[in-house]
């Protein structure tokens, strides 16, 4: 247990960062493509500000070292969770895409992504591709759902700092 903090904003309003109050040592948090956050404890120094210096220290230098030094800037500046995670039963195909039905019965794939605004917050958009009608642009399930594949991937490749499903993940250049 760590005996309350003299500088807390220091700690609350730092991504990556944090030292809980049941945690003798600050814990630092860096992301991977994979999803899942590279966990270490940091050892405290004689006082806070110093072993908040060493944290950020080793935050930015494991950061550049996995996201390049680019891409660990832009991912520090976005308020919102920087790397997506993937469910261990996705909805569809691909994350990202899923099925959908209206109340009025028409089916449809939806492809959804998050992009960023200009103030840093995040605004959730999607694309739906409607199929099986004469009115529909796709006549089969199947090619509906390879056009939002396909959109997803490219939403991808614009917003996301990583692209890829699951083990194939990999950070976007």
């Amino acid at each position: 247990m760590r005996a309350p903090l003299s500088l807390p904003q220091l700690w609350e309003s730092t991504k990556y960062v944090s030292w809980p109050q049941s945690h003798s040592n600050p814990i630092v948090r860096v992301p991977r493509p994979s999803g899942k956050p590279e966990t270490k404890s940091i050892p405290r120094l004689a006082n806070e500000y110093d072993t908040f210096e060493r944290c950020i220290a080793y935050r930015d230098q494991r950061g550049r070292e996995v996201w390049g030094a680019r891409r660990w800037k832009e991912l520090l500046l976005v308020d919102a969770r920087s790397v997506a995670r993937h469910r261990e039963q996705p909805a569809g195909p691909i994350t990202g895409v899923y099925h959908y039905e209206r109340p009025t019965g028409t089916t449809l794939w939806v492809a959804a992504w998050y992009e960023l605004m200009p103030d840093g917050s995040r605004k959730k958009c999607s694309a739906q591709f409607s199929y099986g009608t004469s009115r529909t642009r796709y006549a089969t399930s199947e090619e509906a759902m390879q056009a939002a594949i396909k959109r997803r991937q490219e939403e991808e490749a614009r917003w996301y700092c990583v692209v890829g499903q699951r083990d194939q993940r990999r950070v976007n250049q």
